[in-house]
């Protein structure tokens, strides 16, 4: 059964950033891609993109720069983010997960959100092996176990072996939340 796939509306003031988060968005595969701020059926995107104000009160939204108020804004990145970072995060709030910066001091603090935190005994500083940071970058690009094995150059017997210890090793109930772990913890720079 094919995946359905991850509806991403682009509205940013910057054409030209525009123009690299839709490259980034385009190479994962299965993201459809939305620039026009034609919004008669705001339901019909899984995550808004935005640097300016909120497009609708349902979808959620990733706001890059200054935090506007909203229950649906799910991250918030600096304007600066790169397209690779704002990409990962997509995947992750589609997931149904709020991406926030955590101080070590407030890991358990989780407010209103629905964000799941490491515990605060959670060791900071993980121990993944090389091939098992390769296979979480992958996972961060949303591959699936043959493209891992594919570009890993492994069996998909071995791959699953491999996403099967990252996603136990970071206490993770599925691949995003492994990833918004990983990107939490900062094991993850995008």
């Amino acid at each position: 059964m094919a995946e359905r796939p991850l509806t991403v509306m682009i509205a940013l003031s910057d054409p030209e950033q525009t123009e690299e988060l839709e490259h980034a968005l385009g190479e994962r595969g299965h993201v459809v891609v939305a620039t026009s701020f034609d919004l008669e059926q705001p339901e019909a995107f899984d995550v808004v993109v935005t640097d300016g104000e909120a497009l609708d009160a349902a979808t959620p939204h990733i706001v890059l720069g200054t935090a506007a108020s909203g229950g649906n804004i799910h991250a918030v990145l600096p304007h600066s983010a790169d397209a690779a970072l704002i990409a990962a995060a997509t995947t992750v709030v589609a997931a149904g997960y709020r991406l926030s910066a955590v101080d070590a001091g407030d890991a358990n603090e989780t407010a209103d959100t629905e964000e799941a935190v490491l515990p605060r005994d959670a060791p900071h500083n993980l121990s993944l092996s090389p091939r098992e940071m390769e296979t979480l970058a992958l996972l961060a690009d949303g591959a699936s176990n043959k493209v891992i094995a594919r570009q890993l150059k492994i069996s998909v017997h071995t791959a699953k072996f491999h996403v099967a210890a990252v996603l136990a090793k970071l206490h993770a109930q599925n691949r995003a939340d492994a990833v918004a772990i990983a990107l939490r913890q900062g094991l993850l720079y995008l």
